[in-house]
């Protein structure tokens, strides 16, 4: 499978995150439905781009933003399953997702604590900055595709996901 990024897709953005982006594992993200209507390989994505950019305006660690942004959600199994555990979904998958991502990238502990709390209110307070953007960015994806409303890389094919060539 190849990632195909619009032009308009600033660099500096793909530079931290493409290594990611276009991992096996994350990619098949796509086959899980999110928020009704997308996938969520794609809201993580849109989390990603937001908290970068958000990241960056208020000059706080946009690396680390974007790669927790990504991997808030890197969860292999399907939300509306019981956990393994028997935890509720919002207390599970955030831990999990951690320990996901620690598995298969190097993340920082900044960018652990970001996913760790991603759920607050519902889960543990935010610990960073970056932790704080993370949350808000889930918010404002999460309303918006659950109103069928494109929002950052899911507006004019910015992403795309070509098949791999035979």
């Amino acid at each position: 499978m190849e990632v195909q990024v619009s032009e308009d897709v600033p660099k500096e953005y793909l530079a931290e995150v493409e290594q990611i982006l276009s991992h096996e594992d994350f990619l098949s993200l796509r086959q899980y439905v999110q928020h009704q209507w997308t996938n969520r390989y794609m809201h993580s994505v849109n989390v990603s781009y937001l908290s970068w950019h958000i990241a960056k305006k208020l000059k706080c660690d946009e690396k680390a933003a974007a790669r927790a942004g990504l991997l808030h959600d890197f969860c292999m199994y399907c939300f509306r399953e019981e956990t393994p555990t028997g935890e509720h979904q919002a207390f599970y998958h955030p831990k999990a997702a951690v320990e996901n991502s620690a598995r298969i990238f190097r993340i920082s502990q900044r960018e652990q604590d970001a996913i760790r709390t991603h759920m607050f209110p519902l889960g543990p307070i935010p610990k960073n900055k970056e932790a704080w953007i993370i949350t808000l960015a889930d918010k404002i994806c999460a309303a918006m595709e659950f109103c069928h409303v494109g929002i950052a890389l899911s507006r004019k094919n910015r992403l795309v996901i070509l098949p791999a060539a035979a």
